[in-house]
């Protein structure tokens, strides 16, 4: 079974880096994606989280609101209770720690050259990024 997301789109915010409990380092993104039409177009808002810390941490140290990123991930829908104790969902593009690409696609990011930070192929990996920005 394959579940893959293919995202190309713009940063709505600056990434948000923060710390698990277990102290490994993760970012939550928001990013546009747009649709034309004829005369209309369309934004999409997708939450993305990234759980590869390397990768995260290049996404907060480079990347900013309109900054475009192409994005490849998992899709992943979870419930949690809120404060009132409504059932609420959430779908989210999940980059996970071993398999995940971001490349930034902008031209501000490198004089208009994209740039990537992808997550090492096997968890044996030495933890090297291909062409790691």
């Amino acid at each position: 079974m394959i579940n893959k997301v293919i995202l190309v789109g713009r940063l709505g915010a600056d990434p948000e880096v923060k710390q698990t409990k277990k102290g490994d380092t993760m970012a939550n993104l928001s990013l546009a994606t747009n649709k034309k039409f004829k005369d209309d177009e369309k934004t999409t808002w997708h939450k993305v989280v990234v759980f590869d810390p390397r990768i995260a941490d290049t996404m907060g140290k480079y990347a900013k609101k309109g900054t475009m990123l192409y994005i490849e991930g998992e899709i992943e829908t979870r419930s949690y209770e809120d404060s009132g104790g409504q059932k609420r969902y959430v779908t989210e593009i999940v980059v996970p720690r071993y398999s995940g690409v971001i490349k930034m696609v902008s031209p501000k990011s490198n004089g208009g050259t994209p740039t990537e930070a992808v997550a090492p192929e096997s968890p044996q990996a030495s933890g090297d990024y291909k062409n790691q920005f």
